[in-house]
């Protein structure tokens, strides 16, 4: 039988990535967004457009982490959970770097 202890772990850890989830998606639908008022084309949406995937890349490999890294049993919880880990290669991008990092003195 399961202890209150394991219940409340994993209720935590199904909120944990169903938010995380969410704000995924909210990344994903401000990209589009952004590219359906300035153009899929446009420079604001080209200085923003990385960023943003880089956003909801993170997001996505800390679900991963979050999935494959916890004892809990994601596919009794009903969550369309993958086996296999997959990262897209970075985008090559004609204008500048905005996430370099510190480019302070």
């Amino acid at each position: 039988m399961a202890t209150a202890k394991t219940i409340r772990e994993k209720d935590y850890l199904v909120e944990v990535f169903t938010e995380l989830e969410s704000v995924k998606e909210k990344i994903l639908a401000l990209r589009k967004d952004l590219a359906a008022t300035y153009g899929g084309e446009g420079k604001t949406f080209m200085e923003h457009d990385r960023h943003l995937l880089e956003m909801a890349e993170y997001i996505e490999w800390k679900l991963q982490v979050l999935e494959k890294g916890t004892p809990f049993d994601w596919k009794t919880a009903g969550r369309g959970v993958e086996s296999d880990v997959s990262v897209r290669s970075p985008e090559k991008t004609a204008g500048p770097d905005f996430s370099g990092g510190y480019l302070g003195g």
